[in-house]
């Protein structure tokens, strides 16, 4: 993942999370850092840029990933809602601690394939020294971004967010989830609406409202969220300004039915 600066674009499917472990470790500055023991993990106001796997890691995927979500998929027959001619792709991956504390290890979101508007059969195959030692399958939304999380509960593994989005009758959103896997399956925190706009069903005066989020890591993690606000977002003269303080909240349900396969 590559990190940019805050700035308008009217392209919201190039707007995703930002890059977790950078701002960790000092890399970039967190704008407007929140209070000490907060820890920034996503920014629903900056831009980021889709990391694609390395060639090796591009051969795993058609060699071992797509073959066993193919057959998963096919037994349940969920392949059949398929649109015709869509051909299975890897959308993002980021490097983290998933299923093991302090292993080096990344995982790939990948669209197995789309089914609908909004909607698609995807995945999560986590990887480590050229092999698979988790793969997950979910029925979704149309993902396209993933990230890793500093362990927000304290027990040595990275949490995974995805980000989704999607566009209906000139409202675009974005929103995402948070998981964990390990053997045992995989465990939900929950999601959250991360942005939105109204650009197009108002080009010129439409605007935008995003939030910043931040976690106090613990057995049971309390997530914090900055609200933000851009009037001039859709004309490209806008700047966010802030539109609320930071406010404790409850994530909201993850109704996702995740299958861990591997």
């Amino acid at each position: 993942m590559q990190v940019g600066t805050p700035k308008i674009s009217r392209k919201p499917k190039v707007r995703r999370l930002i890059l977790f472990i950078a701002i960790l470790m000092g890399l970039i500055a967190p704008v407007e850092a929140p209070a000490q023991n907060w820890k920034p993990i996503y920014d629903g106001r900056l831009i980021l840029k889709q990391t694609r796997p390395s060639s090796s890691e591009g051969i795993l995927m058609q060699e071992s990933v797509l073959p066993a979500a193919r057959k998963t998929w096919h037994e349940q027959e969920s392949d059949r809602l398929c649109t015709a001619g869509f051909e299975a792709a890897a959308i993002d991956i980021v490097r983290g601690s998933f299923t093991r504390p302090e292993s080096d290890q990344k995982a790939i979101l990948y669209r197995y394939c789309e089914t609908g508007h909004n909607m698609a059969l995807n995945g999560i195959a986590v990887i480590e020294n050229a092999q698979v030692v988790a793969h997950v399958l979910y029925e979704g939304g149309w993902d396209n971004a993933i990230g890793a999380l500093p362990d927000i509960n304290g027990n040595g593994l990275s949490e995974i967010v995805v980000a989704t989005g999607g566009t209906n009758m000139g409202e675009t959103w974005e929103a995402i989830s948070i998981i964990e896997v390990s053997g045992s399956g995989v465990m939900k925190f929950g999601q959250t609406k991360t942005r939105s706009d109204n650009c197009g069903a108002d080009e010129k005066h439409g605007k935008a409202e995003a939030c910043r989020l931040s976690v106090k890591v613990g057995s049971t993690p309390i997530v914090c969220r900055e609200t933000f606000v851009n009037d001039g977002f859709c004309g490209g003269t806008g700047k966010w300004r802030k539109s609320g303080d930071q406010k404790q909240i409850s994530l909201e349900e993850d109704e996702i039915e995740y299958e861990l396969i591997k």
